[in-house]
């Protein structure tokens, strides 16, 4: 992956040697902005656009003299004559934490239609906020989750992104490596800040501290209001000014010798933030897909019950429990499919039914459909548990496998193949199994209960 990484990048800076006046970014403001709305629009800081719509997503955008496409609709700005630099964008799957009380979501005002009759705070029609309270999803939703009509306004708190990797490369070669959006009204004396973090949550690099209101901004679309709860008129609908500014990894501090700690990006917000994404170019950085809210492990009688929250998931193709004795060495437990793309907080659960004795170690793996995999906080399970005993060994028919939790038995030859399907059970209960092995081929066979290998000669 990293080879493929540093080719693109290789190709971008041919491409960039075919435009004039790039420079390494430091803080750059967008000026310019590229959206499907309509098809094709197109706003800039020179002249803002007051832009009525039910969504938009952001196609492309301008710093300096560099328009840098996001990947969602390139078509779109070739058939305008748009000469741009082709990028991926993504938004950052975000967990929002001590979000503010007054937070509202925002709305493209003509999102299921709008009317200043009879409602005067513009919430008729009456429509219901795609994804409830749930403030994570306005992050993340629209083509490649850049939606700039969907926003959480006076969000407060922080918002906070994983970041499985970075390409050192992409250090300070003047291509965009995040983009941040600010769609609301403003207090300029309080100020966002931006960071990077490591595992134990200190700080790598340098934060950034942005004053949007010296950001001008590139378009004025409206939108209307709905509080956390669904009901309209948080607040009158109109027009907010749109601001979005692009950040290196080096304006962050963020250099070779340290790139390798980060672990996550920050976002600490004032309650006058209004954030419609953060968005990362992912030929830049790896991020974490989906944000996971727990992932835990219990006994539970005689297995041991799995369980996992996600809160947002963008192109996840599968989750893998995994399990260890040591902590070094894993092995597949399940197989679970994932939602692909989810705005909606869902549940998992899974049974380990044969976990070792002693102690277990778990951790989860997830795949996204690009094949890129991140793992979680490793879990441990202590399974207490006495050897098993069997009877008679050497067997001709019918072994009996006694013990205090006996569990699943599953059956292996010498090569390590399970032909346990080639068995049959005839009598079971917790403490006793007995099992038909007369359908084996004679020779030596392997035994596995609760994690334990026993040996039994089949005549």
């Amino acid at each position: 992956m990293k080879k493929y990484i540093t080719y693109t990048r290789f190709l971008i800076g041919i491409l960039m040697l075919l435009h004039t006046g790039i420079t390494c970014l430091s803080q750059t403001p967008v000026t310019r902005i590229y959206t499907d709305h309509s098809g094709y629009f197109t706003s800039s800081t020179s002249s803002p656009v007051s832009v009525d719509v039910a969504t938009q997503n952001l196609i492309a955008f301008r710093t300096g003299s560099t328009v840098w496409s996001t990947g969602v609709n390139n078509a779109a700005l070739t058939a305008n004559g748009i000469t741009f630099v082709p990028l991926n964008f993504n938004a950052m799957p975000a967990t929002v934490s001590g979000s503010s009380s007054s937070a509202v979501i925002g709305l493209g005002r003509q999102y299921g239609g709008f009317s200043t009759t009879p409602a005067a705070n513009g919430c008729y029609p009456a429509v219901t906020p795609p994804f409830g309270g749930n403030v994570s999803s306005y992050l993340t939703d629209g083509q490649n989750g850049l939606d700039l009509s969907t926003a959480v306004f006076n969000i407060g708190g922080t918002i906070g992104y994983t970041v499985s990797m970075i390409d050192p490369a992409s250090i300070g070669d003047g291509v965009p490596d995040i983009v941040v959006t600010q769609t609301g009204d403003l207090n300029s004396s309080v100020w966002d800040k931006f960071r990077f973090l490591n595992a134990s949550n200190v700080l790598v690099g340098t934060e950034v501290d942005v004053n949007f209101s010296a950001v001008s901004a590139v378009a004025r679309p409206y939108w209307k209001f709905y509080t956390l709860g669904g009901a309209c008129g948080a607040s009158t609908a109109g027009t907010r000014d749109l601001r979005l500014l692009a950040f290196d990894f080096a304006d962050l501090g963020i250099t070779i010798s340290n790139y390798t700690s980060i672990a996550r990006f920050q976002h600490i917000l004032t309650p006058n933030s209004d954030v419609a994404f953060v968005a990362y170019n992912t030929i830049s950085a790896v991020i974490l897909p989906i944000t996971l809210l727990s992932f835990e492990a219990q006994q539970e009688n005689d297995e041991v019950r799995i369980r996992w929250r996600t809160a947002t998931e963008i192109n996840t193709d599968y989750f893998v429990i995994e399990r260890s004795a040591d902590g070094y060495n894993w092995e597949q437990v399940v197989r679970r499919a994932a939602a692909g793309n989810s705005h909606a907080e869902l549940q998992y659960e899974e049974f380990d039914e044969n976990p070792l004795n002693d102690v277990s170690y778990y951790r989860l793996k997830q795949t996204d459909f690009d094949g890129n995999y991140t793992y979680s906080n490793i879990v441990a399970v202590n399974i207490e548990g006495k050897p098993v005993e069997l009877f008679p060994n050497p067997v001709s028919g019918i072994l009996s496998v006694r013990g205090e939790n006996v569990g699943k038995i599953r059956v292996l030859n010498l090569l390590g193949q399970d032909v346990t399907g080639k068995t049959m059970v005839v009598n079971a209960s917790k403490t006793f199994v007995q099992i038909d092995v007369s359908t084996l081929d004679k020779g030596y066979y392997i035994i596995r209960s609760k994690g334990r290998s026993y040996p039994v000669i089949v005549e």
